[in-house]
């Protein structure tokens, strides 16, 4: 059992759950919801006040992670690899000694990685492999020969395709593309969502590999407050907006393009599939007048979106819950603790259910275990 109790969180790059400093009703606390037991259990030995029963405390308490992304600088391109790759991979990686914190280590856990975004702003994304008809209608539309020929040939996925070039043959594509979309005009469809996407990569990532990636992934847009999910093993990226991004807790992200950091083509091969699972829509529920839901993978876990004025609204909170807001400043009141939470800043809860009393104007996203 816990005494209920608000804590302020903020973010950072490091991000490695330590106790910093008391701070009005709460504790200024930087952490990682992946060192949620050890940050717990300092929190426990340093304040035993606010728990009375800190030996309950589960392993994976919120076993979740949650950030506001800005695509404002266009993240890596990542894969995510499935439960068995990641298990696979773990052991191997284990058995050659490669340590934890190096720079070509690709498995820090045995766990899969689902990933879901929940759109603040208008969102472009890409995500997973295009279907051949849309392949073939950007191939014809921009002329381009490299994508033409996977195209026709099937020999291979697209994806495949552009992992097993040479770096002779990625820039003679990059150089075909870019050619090609300096003389498109008035394109539409597929061929105009390439045109713009490229045009935008190759000003922050020229001569990367991950332009020719982009060019055969799925261009998904999103409108504020619409949501969806990525599965593992499914190539993904941000290319613009802002958006709420929930993952299931893994360190296990192998980098694929648009990055300067390592890119280990061999286990890429390994991982990516010639049948990549497709990213997919989630249906967003409405609760009431001024509240969403989005389910999440698991039905223990709950997704809420809260979209507030100046006016005193109510939100139910599980036994540990995140609160962050996207948009503007809001305060959150449990009992008799009150705690603002900035724009871009997370709350988080621990205690037993209860209801928090919520004020705007802003855009609340809480995320919670039932």
């Amino acid at each position: 059992m816990l005494t209920p109790h608000l804590y302020d969180t903020v973010p950072t790059v490091s991000q490695r759950g330590t106790l910093t400093a008391a701070r009005g009703p709460g504790l200024l606390i930087d952490w990682d919801p992946a060192d949620i037991p050890d940050a717990l259990d300092r929190l426990a030995e340093q304040h035993p006040e606010h728990f009375t029963g800190p030996d309950a405390l589960p392993q994976h308490p919120v076993p979740f992670r949650m950030r506001l992304l800005d695509a404002g600088a266009p993240p890596p391109i990542l894969i995510h690899p499935s439960v068995e790759q990641a298990q696979a991979g773990f052991i191997r990686e284990q058995a050659r000694g490669v340590p934890m914190g190096a720079g070509n280590r690709n498995y820090k856990d045995c766990h899969a990685k689902v990933e879901v975004a929940v759109a603040v702003s208008p969102v472009s994304v890409l995500s997973g492999e295009r279907n051949p008809a849309t392949l073939r209608e950007v191939a014809e539309g921009l002329d381009l020969p490299w994508l033409r020929s996977f195209v026709t040939f099937q020999h291979e996925s697209p994806s495949h395709a552009v992992l097993r070039m040479t770096r002779d043959e990625q820039q003679r594509a990059l150089r075909e593309t870019n050619f090609a979309v300096d003389r498109a005009t008035n394109p539409t469809g597929a061929v105009a969502d390439t045109v713009a996407t490229v045009r935008r990569l190759r000003e922050l990532f020229p001569g990367d590999r991950g332009i020719l990636y982009a060019v055969c992934m799925n261009h998904i847009h999103l409108e504020p407050g619409q949501a969806m999910v990525t599965p593992a093993g499914c190539l993904h990226t941000y290319v613009s907006g802002q958006a709420v991004v929930l993952m299931s807790i893994s360190e296990n992200s192998l980098r694929v393009g648009l990055t300067r950091d390592y890119v280990d083509t061999g286990e890429l091969q390994q991982v990516l599939r010639e049948d990549q699972p497709t990213p997919a829509p989630l249906p967003v529920i409405p609760v009431d007048g001024f509240q969403d839901r989005i389910p999440l993978w698991s039905e223990d876990l709950h997704l809420g979106r809260a979209v507030l004025d100046d006016t005193e609204e109510t939100v139910q909170l599980g036994r540990f819950a995140i609160v962050l807001s996207a948009k503007g400043r809001a305060e959150i009141t449990v009992g008799g603790t009150t705690t603002p939470v900035s724009e871009g800043c997370r709350v988080l809860y621990l205690g037993d259910p209860a209801q928090a009393r919520v004020r705007g104007p802003a855009q609340l996203f809480i995320a919670t275990r039932r």
